[in-house]
């Protein structure tokens, strides 16, 4: 039973990942981009940024790959490379105005998606959905 259930789960995840590919608008930055902005504005350290190592390092791809990326969301204007003035070899990024401002229209167009979503769910559905998410957290957490 549990594994029928492990393979619904996984099925229902497949339809949201292939509903994600599907819905992506002309002018949006890649989901790989938009995880590094993510990534960059929670990592950030004050002013300075978040290093490229670091950047690496949480999102477990190649340094060459962050770079990649880095070097286009810079060409866009959503991020900005910072040098240290004692180790040029010490690269921090952060996100520019911009950058900010993308991030939070992003997030806005997310909670009102959330919003309608919940509202046709119903408060009742949507508060044990909520609920449950809380439990599965807590257990995948105590699980190492």
């Amino acid at each position: 039973m549990h594994s029928s259930n492990a393979e619904k789960i996984n099925e229902i995840m497949e339809k949201f990942r292939r509903n994600r590919i599907n819905k992506k608008k002309t002018g949006e930055i890649p989901r790989s981009e938009l995880n590094l902005l993510k990534v960059i504005k929670m990592n950030s350290i004050e002013e300075q940024g978040a290093t490229m190592s670091s950047l690496s390092d949480h999102l477990e791809i190649s340094k060459s790959a962050v770079s990649q990326m880095v070097n286009h969301l810079e060409d866009e204007g959503y991020i900005e490379r910072l040098f240290t003035k004692n180790d040029r070899r010490l690269v921090y990024v952060r996100l520019t105005v911009e950058g900010e401002q993308y991030m939070a229209q992003r997030y806005q167009k997310f909670l009102q998606s959330m919003t309608e979503i919940f509202n046709r769910m119903g408060e009742k559905d949507t508060e044990e959905l909520l609920r449950l998410l809380e439990k599965l957290y807590d257990i995948v957490n105590d699980k190492d």
